[in-house]
């Protein structure tokens, strides 16, 4: 009786989806992420130190998980940042493991927090980390800067000393990889370049004038930029980020960017995937198989005002998660449509596993699950909530409401049904209805070697001697090339200081 209740919601749903297509006969769904035990991944972020009541009560966090597990999760996202690690001297991360690992469910650690941590990542390396400087040329103390090389020695050197102590931990997640099982670890949540009160970063002189070594490499012809922009620079040299009159980032509008404002942060999310690039190759010279996440906040192109300034502030261009082999994507609620859905196929064509995280906010209906466990089958890998009991975020935190629960539940057991092998092609219509051809969709592209850029950018105004342009998308180095990176550090990262 129950399966033919979701059976029916589902057709239901079905006919919502495909409203130009009312008679499909199946949906196609998408490989799902498995466990080493062959569950499909469902997670859910969660706090468990810093906070009461779960800093100090092992009970309270055991409780949740316990209550998580029925609900039918099986993987928690946790805050494993090197400053936490610093704190007691990992006390609190060795006993997440612990619990965690008593309840058979895994741990997806988040290792940095896109920009921040600067203090805990010098006392962890012993390396003094350049800050990074906002926009009204102020340093910002606790954020580090993605062009310092020591800034990637440094967070490189804290994620081998966390595989060093739980790459054997049984709790630690591990997924399928055709043949082979490989652990996950996230490298970066919510990446960009911003501060604490959201607002962009990467304003440092030395960023400066890489920025306009980029542009003097991009364009050629100061006259092109400046048709372009809207500008008079008389040379490359007057460019100035910090000038808001030009690089205006207090966006409300996508429609109304300014062209620089869309050059320089293209500009920031290249440095920042470079430099987490360069982590991921420190990395897996000692742990060549493990897999990197990387959590963006809003899909790339959702044009809700809250992710479009997310979009420009953190950098958050499709081409800043290059170097990730799982996408982590916070939702807003809404399914996937449009040049979001184009975004995330883009994503898994090109390797990348997709994980939808979802927000059940507080008008949100019972159908919503469905539509939800619908949405993560055709455009994801994996699917997730956002959060349990994240107190910054009431509107969607769900640890205390029952009825929520059930919701959650029931999001994951319709995942599960889409995702059955056995049962994946026999969502079809109810009989009364004629019959119809499958649902189109059209074929994918050829593979290439890294992600395009999905808008090309207009070509600037040429001038019959001005030499060729090179397009922005994929710019070529400047001139100079940025420094060298010192050399490598030795092998064994240092032992942690003790919590002072």
């Amino acid at each position: 009786m129950k399966k033919s209740i979701v059976k029916s919601t589902i057709y239901l749903l079905l006919l919502a989806v495909f409203s130009t297509s009312l008679f499909a006969a199946r949906i196609e769904t998408k490989d799902t992420v498995k466990l080493t035990n062959g569950e499909t991944l469902k997670s859910i972020y969660f706090f468990s130190h810093w906070w009461d009541p779960w800093k100090s009560d092992d009970a309270a966090i055991t409780a949740d998980l316990q209550k998580m597990k029925s609900i039918g999760i099986n993987t928690v996202f946790l805050d494993h940042e090197v400053s936490q690690a610093l704190d007691m001297d990992w006390y609190w991360l060795d006993r997440e493991y612990k619990l965690v690992g008593q309840e058979n469910m895994k741990i997806l650690p988040w290792l940095q927090l896109h920009s921040v941590d600067r203090i805990g990542l010098m006392n962890f390396s012993r390396l003094q980390l350049k800050p990074a400087v906002n926009q009204d040329k102020v340093e910002e103390e606790g954020c580090i800067s993605f062009r310092d090389n020591d800034s990637a020695e440094a967070l490189s050197r804290y994620i081998i000393a966390y595989l060093d102590r739980y790459i054997d931990n049984p709790a630690l997640l591990r997924i399928s990889d055709g043949q082979n099982t490989k652990p996950v670890i996230g490298l970066v949540m919510e990446i960009g370049w911003r501060n604490t009160f959201g607002l962009p970063l990467s304003f440092d002189e030395d960023t400066n004038e890489y920025f306009r070594k980029w542009m003097k490499s991009t364009y050629r012809n100061i006259t092109h930029l400046n048709t372009k922009w809207g500008t008079t620079y008389k040379s490359y040299d007057e460019i100035d980020p910090c000038d808001k009159t030009i690089f205006n980032y207090n966006i409300t509008d996508e429609n109304n960017v300014p062209e620089a404002v869309k050059e320089h942060m293209k500009f920031r999310s290249r440095i920042i995937s470079d430099m987490f690039d360069s982590v991921a190759k420190k990395v897996r010279k000692r742990y060549k198989d493990v897999l990197f996440a990387v959590e963006v906040a809003y899909p790339f192109r959702q044009d809700s005002p809250e992710a479009v300034q997310y979009r420009w502030n953190n950098a958050n261009d499709i081409r800043i998660i290059n170097f990730a082999d799982m996408v982590c994507i916070r939702t807003t609620g809404a399914v996937s449509t449009g040049q979001v859905k184009k975004d995330q196929d883009m994503l898994m064509h090109n390797g990348k596993r997709v994980l939808l995280s979802y927000r059940f906010f507080e008008d949100s209906a019972p159908d919503s699950a469905i539509a939800f466990a619908l949405d993560g089958a055709l455009s994801g890998n994996a699917i997730g909530y956002y959060s349990w009991n994240e107190t910054a975020d009431a509107s969607s935190s769900i640890f205390n409401r029952p009825e929520q629960h059930a919701m959650l539940a029931n999001m994951f057991s319709v995942y599960d049904y889409l995702n059955n092998p056995s049962k994946r092609f026999e969502i079809a219509m109810p009989s009364s209805l004629p019959p119809a051809a499958p649902l189109q969709t059209p074929p994918a592209p050829a593979p290439v070697d890294s992600l395009p850029a999905l808008e090309p950018a207009d070509a600037p105004v040429q001038t019959p001697e001005a030499a060729p342009i090179i397009p922005v998308e994929t710019p070529a180095p400047p001139a100079e090339a940025p420094p060298a990176a010192p050399a490598p550090a030795e092998t064994a990262p240092p032992a942690v200081p003790a919590a002072e």
